[in-house]
């Protein structure tokens, strides 16, 4: 059984926002640009979850930031109109923030293109706290973004839920020790998600609400939330002096 859950960390493409599309899009074009082909939609999907650097390099060995440019420059093209929102997944999120429980997200995106996603669905205030690509050093499947997003949220890893619709995002929450719901309307199938046994399996946004949810003491919330702040805006400094990537 697991603990009273304090606070809640989402995964954001497949579990916030419908991004697999544009991803595909994505992934098809700059493919296709430069190596005159593409792969199976199922392949592609296989790879959300994952720094996209990692994915384009797999596909093209020594070319990866090449095709990283071309990707990039597609997605900036057509982030917003491609991208879908999962309205009872935020609506959701809406209600967990209502019920006082402190959330962040945690994602392999960079944080300029999580920003840009979560700003396009103004839900940006209920995720004060945002772990992205440049904040560790390994990324999912290790533990490394979700033990520093529960370090951020000011709560231990076992009182912090994780959400993610991929075995990444599982593999990742058993990994730190954190209870996890793995979500069925994203890029994961219900069979291989089912086969890492995690804590919950959610078919609808909604039966998240129906967890053992505790809210915290604000103190510690309010600290986490405070030096997230502070790593915003370093983070948002350092991507003032790169391009930002809108990725997976």
């Amino acid at each position: 059984m697991m603990n009273p859950i304090r606070g809640v960390l989402f995964d954001l493409d497949g579990t916030l926002v419908d991004s697999i599309d544009l991803i595909v899009a994505c992934f098809d074009h700059t493919y296709h640009t430069h190596l005159g082909a593409t792969l199976p939609r199922e392949r592609i999907v296989a790879t959300i979850g994952r720094p996209l650097i990692e994915a384009l390099e797999d596909a093209a060995p020594g070319r990866g930031s090449e095709l990283f440019v071309t990707y990039g420059a597609f997605n900036d093209a057509h982030h917003d109109d491609l991208l879908r929102p999962y309205p009872a997944a935020l609506d959701a999120a809406r209600a967990l923030h209502a019920r006082g429980l402190p959330l962040g997200v945690v994602t392999s995106k960079r944080r300029a293109g999580a920003r840009r996603a979560l700003r396009l669905y103004d839900v940006d205030a209920l995720f004060p706290v945002l772990v992205a690509l440049e904040d560790t050093q390994r990324h999912k499947p290790a533990p490394d973004p979700l033990l520093e997003g529960a370090r951020r949220l000011g709560l231990a890893p076992a009182d912090t839920l994780y959400v993610g619709d991929s075995v990444y995002d599982v593999r990742a929450a058993q990994a730190a020790g954190m209870p996890v719901a793995a979500v069925l309307w994203g890029a994961g199938t219900a069979g291989e998600l089912r086969a890492l046994t995690p804590d919950l399996l959610l078919a609808e946004p909604g039966e998240l609400l129906a967890a053992p949810l505790q809210a915290p003491s604000t103190l510690g919330v309010a600290l986490g939330a405070l030096e997230n702040e502070e790593t915003e805006r370093d983070g948002q400094r350092a991507d003032e002096r790169q391009r930002p990537d809108v990725r997976p």
